[in-house]
């Protein structure tokens, strides 16, 4: 922008007129990006913990979004989890943003057969009507007891509210002994 006014000739001479044209002529350099807090993948890291609480995620994963790509991640899908909130889908969406991988929702434990679908391990329960509301999540990757702790408070936000959670399960990507976790109470052997 030129330095030439734009002032009509008779406000040149009036001080408020030229204070507000200089402020105006500031404004056109004044770097926008900051305010483009929608912008999730460039916000400022410390924008992130606002937004978490303008899109209402605290309570419904924020607590585990330890890293800033986890906690973009849980912002970004906010509006589908919300959207979607008390289906099977909020629970899948919760933890892909989480990166805990995909899940395998097991519903109405209560109504297994026995049909070889599903196996007899104490856990599930068999032909019990009374269970009918209790749900299993497989996961594909171990947790902490902690972070165990927090999976069973945000699925007490997203999923059904008729459902509870009967236990997290993956022993089928069960901890191998490779010095990667330290056994120090931390992890269980797939049952939490």
């Amino acid at each position: 922008m030129s330095n030439q006014s734009i002032l009509p000739p008779s406000l040149s001479a009036d001080s408020r007129s030229i204070a507000l044209e200089d402020l105006t002529r500031r404004f056109t350099s004044l770097d926008l990006t900051r305010l483009l807090v929608y912008l999730i993948d460039v916000v400022e890291p410390s924008a992130l913990p606002h937004l978490a609480e303008q899109f209402s995620l605290f309570g419904d994963g924020w607590e585990m979004a330890e890293s800033d790509e986890a906690q973009r991640n849980l912002i970004q899908s906010a509006v589908e989890i919300h959207r979607k909130k008390g289906t099977p889908f909020s629970i899948r969406e919760v933890f892909r943003a989480l990166r805990l991988g995909e899940v395998e929702i097991i519903e109405h434990t209560g109504r297994l057969w026995h049909d070889g679908q599903h196996k007899h391990n104490g856990i599930m329960h068999h032909g019990d009507a009374a269970k009918w509301a209790v749900y299993v999540v497989r996961l594909n990757q171990p947790v902490t007891r902690d972070q165990a702790e927090s999976i069973r408070l945000i699925l007490s936000k997203t999923a059904p509210a008729r459902c509870h959670l009967g236990y997290l399960d993956f022993r089928e990507a069960a901890n191998c002994h490779n010095a990667r976790i330290n056994h120090d109470g931390q992890y269980t052997h797939g049952v939490v």
